[in-house]
């Protein structure tokens, strides 16, 4: 009998699982402790009862359910004969209390905290998921080219080798992303027809991504904000994979709120960074000119899910990012835009009419209604004499009327499409205006840096308050204890001349920010920084450089992917300080 539960061998694994945006049931997390096994729970009969409703995992007490505990907000772990049951809209993450602890101390507590687990799963299940009708023809293997999309991305219609057609659902389709930011144009695609209703089964082409091989730390990267508050913004990498990210890693002015700079459907390129194993992502100092990778496929075969420039709209307030008719904004590729271009108006939810409009269509009715009766009556006294008259002025003057009320109606509706025409255009400027002003700010920072020029007498007064400043910038308060500026750190005679040499735009301030993370320990982690000792001439076993003194020279790269790109050298000192040697070309390897 095939197992109805999840043994959890990697916490924290289960625990991102969780904490991810993109699960369609509730998920039930069954602790066991393996000294104590009178009054462990019964996994069993919990997955017996619960069925397809909820995900049932077993984890064991021990090293995997701390690190679950470690990647849950506080007080939501589950430890020793204990159990918890998960929502899948993570309102619990926010309010632990919504997800309470089932403990098991003895063995009728145990029975106990078997049925409240059951209990809390089916009063989380508002809808029963219905039982798949019995399938008369087995589906049969095919293949096919995607040809077009419909119904805002929910469809794609494939054609067939043979050259018939049939569609791909998207909620048949896990994740439920739209269908068009998945597939292309023109791909070819294999899946199981059902020849009754001439629908495609595409699960076979699923492709999970994993974290650890997408990304290494310091790269530049997609994401989608999927919730935007003015403290936080939660951003999603690929789905099931969200991470909330603080306004001191959004801004570095406290005075900015992060739903100012960030809109809820943009996708925004951040900094993927790992601290202490943590992932961390932050849109502090992503600069224009470097590469930004492409988001993972979500199908073999598929097109990366994420792409610049391409956005939802702002979200409804149940704050999920793939809603089965999500909408889009204007522009190349947008989504929710009509199928044949659309125009500015498409990325407009459609509006209620105001009440006057809603007003004037029920007057409209009700005389279309009288005049409908005053024609019978015409058509049935057309013998009736000054009856009949009577009747016909009422009925010129209801049609007098009528067309008025019409005239009015038609207004109405200009001046409510016009003003849906104004909201998108404004919507998109808004969009534009919050992307701009999240771009602007590390030019700012570098303009501010390169202020100090003209105010010291000598440049190395200069740099030790260039430094000093560019560290209190670019390091967040929270990590600034972490990463405290050494106070023994030296320059060699030429360095300030080196660095001050140039005068090409934010090439000090990158400098600069390359020299504090040399300071801190940071660039080692750092793969962008490119760190690696500068060795004596060009040969693969060349030694590195020493000193007489026996200091040790290292590079590490300040700029990528343009010309003459900027190198750092800097000597290590046997007593582990450093001395800043010289800002080079990228060419140049002298010491």
């Amino acid at each position: 009998m095939e197992q109805a539960y999840v043994v959890v061998t990697s916490g924290k694994e289960l625990a991102l699982r969780l904490t991810g945006a993109g699960r369609t049931r509730p998920a039930a997390v069954i602790s066991w402790h393996p000294e104590q096994r009178d009054n462990r729970i019964d996994v069993e009969h919990i997955a017996r009862e619960i069925g397809d409703l909820a995900e049932v995992y077993w984890l064991e007490n021990g090293p995997e359910s701390y690190a679950f505990g470690d990647s849950l907000p506080a007080g939501a772990h589950v430890f020793g004969n204990a159990a918890r049951v998960y929502s899948e809209d993570l309102r619990w993450m926010k309010d632990v209390h919504r997800s309470p602890l089932r403990t098991a101390r003895d063995r009728q507590a145990a029975v106990r905290a078997a049925e409240d687990i059951i209990e809390d799963v089916l009063n989380l299940i508002t809808v029963v998921p219905p039982k798949a009708a019995p399938v008369r023809t087995a589906p049969r293997r095919v293949s096919g080219i995607v040809k077009a999309f419909a119904s805002a991305g929910s469809r794609a219609i494939v054609e067939l080798v043979d050259g018939s057609c049939c569609t791909i659902q998207r909620e048949h389709v896990s994740p439920p992303v739209r269908l068009d930011w998945m597939l292309e144009l023109g791909q070819p695609v294999d899946g199981d027809l059902n020849d009754e209703d001439k629908t495609l089964d595409i699960k076979d082409l699923r492709k999970t991504p994993r974290l650890a091989e997408l990304y290494c730390s310091g790269d530049l990267v997609l994401a989608l904000a999927e919730e935007v508050c003015a403290n936080s913004a939660k951003l999603t990498l690929y789905p099931g994979s969200s991470w909330s990210v603080e306004r001191a890693r959004v801004s570095s002015n406290p005075l900015d709120a992060v739903d100012s700079l960030v809109t809820e459907g943009e996708v925004v390129v951040a900094r993927f960074l790992r601290e202490c194993g943590r992932v961390v992502l932050s849109l502090l100092d992503v600069d224009d000119d470097a590469d930004v990778l492409d988001a993972p496929a979500l199908l073999t075969g598929g097109t990366p899910w994420l792409q610049s420039g391409r956005h939802l709209t702002e979200q409804s307030v149940s704050g999920r990012t793939f809603p089965a008719e999500a909408a889009g904004v204007p522009g190349t590729g947008a989504v929710g835009a009509e199928e044949d271009g659309g125009s500015a108006a498409a990325a407009v939810p459609d509006a209620r009419p105001p009440v006057a409009l809603m007003t004037v269509q029920l007057q409209l009715e009700a005389e279309r209604r009288k005049v409908a009766a005053l024609q019978e009556l015409v058509s049935a006294a057309s013998q009736s004499g000054a009856g009949l008259v009577s009747l016909q002025r009422e009925l010129d003057a209801l049609r007098a009327e009528l067309a008025a009320e019409q005239h009015i109606a038609e207004a109405a509706r200009a001046t409510l499409q016009g003003t849906a025409v104004r909201l998108a255009r404004q919507q998109e400027e808004l969009l534009d205006l919050r992307a701009y002003k999240r771009r602007a700010q590390p030019a700012l920072k570098r303009a501010l840096t390169a202020d100090s020029e003209g105010l010291f007498a000598a440049d190395e007064e200069r740099l030790t308050h260039d430094v000093y400043l560019a560290w209190a910038k670019n390091v967040p308060a929270s990590d600034k204890a972490r990463q405290a500026l050494p106070s023994d750190w030296t320059a060699s005679p030429g360095f300030a001349a080196s660095l001050y040499g140039f005068t090409e735009p934010g090439v000090v301030a990158k400098a600069l920010k390359a020299t504090v993370e040399v300071l801190t320990g940071a660039a080692e982690r750092n793969a962008a920084r490119e760190v690696h000792a500068l060795r004596a001439n060009s040969g693969g076993d060349a030694a590195q450089t020493v000193r007489e003194d026996g200091a040790k020279c290292f590079r590490a790269a300040i700029e990528q992917n343009v010309a003459s790109a900027r190198r750092l050298h800097y000597w290590r000192l046997q007593d582990g300080t450093i001395e800043l040697s010289r800002v080079v070309v990228h060419d140049d390897f002298k010491p």
